[in-house]
């Protein structure tokens, strides 16, 4: 596993954008680029390497009365401390989290043995697919200029961080519109991992829901790539067993290999 210096281009990456985004009405100030959230050394060190992926970061992590509430280490930082900054964003889950809105795909990640914090055999990391820049409104709120905008510094960025970070599983709770950003090399077909056609209390649902995955190239090694549906929140759709239900059958479906 490359150390952080495979991290270089990203970093530089994420600050290019976040520069080009001032301009946007959308861009919050005061706040930094968020290239991922989580504990890069922990990450780099776990048996299996486990990030999840959303849209781009919310605009709650960065308030109007504490902007750096969630990220302490970021005041007075700039594009020319790229250690301080990896520091910052290592330090997100030990400091205070957003954690209504990850406590979702944490579920799924206990499945999987994994963790945004410490007590699992793996550590996880969060990043987003299409911007490193947190904006208000969020995703889905902004005009479709202001997202192509984001999009043409932010996906490119998020396949360059896939590469250097060499994960082995990656949940992505996206809208099915979004998967098509997803440029990576598949290695097989895509296969359902599993249906979950029952609500939590048991009743049969109007609308199934399907987790599946499909393997893919990242930096030379197969990933694979785990599909569930968006809501409000990861996996929102499924009720808490349910999402932990389905980190463990991906778990299954990882360790069986390509």
């Amino acid at each position: 596993m490359n150390e952080r210096s495979s991290l270089c281009g990203a970093v530089v990456g994420a600050w290019s954008a976040f520069e080009r985004a001032t301009a946007l009405s959308s861009h919050i100030t005061p706040s930094i680029p968020i290239l991922f959230f989580g504990d890069l050394d922990a990450y780099q060190q776990s048996g299996t390497r486990i990030l999840t992926v959303g849209l781009n970061p919310s605009f709650h992590e960065f308030s109007m009365d504490s902007p750096f509430q969630h990220f302490p280490l970021a005041k007075g930082i700039s594009a020319s401390e790229p250690d301080r900054y990896l520091d910052t964003l290592s330090a997100y889950f030990g400091a205070d989290p957003y954690r209504s809105w990850f406590s979702a795909f944490e579920l799924t990640l206990n499945g999987l043995g994994a963790s945004y914090y410490e007590g699992q055999p793996s550590t996880s990391l969060h990043t987003d697919i299409c911007s490193p820049v947190a904006t208000n409104p969020t995703w889905n709120g902004l005009d479709r200029k202001t997202r192509m905008t984001l999009e043409a510094d932010g996906v490119p960025l998020w396949h360059t961080l896939l590469k250097a970070l060499q994960p082995h599983v990656v949940v992505l709770s996206i809208a099915k519109p979004h998967e098509s950003r997803i440029k990576f090399k598949a290695l097989s077909e895509r296969e359902v991992v599993h249906v979950f056609d029952r609500t939590k209390t048991g009743a049969l649902r109007k609308y199934p829901i399907t987790v599946s995955a499909r393997w893919y190239e990242i930096g030379g090694e197969p990933s694979l790539l785990v599909f569930a549906p968006a809501a409000q929140t990861p996996l929102g759709k499924l009720s808490n067993p349910q999402k932990e239900r389905a980190g463990r059958m991906v778990l299954e479906v990882f360790r069986n290999g390509l």
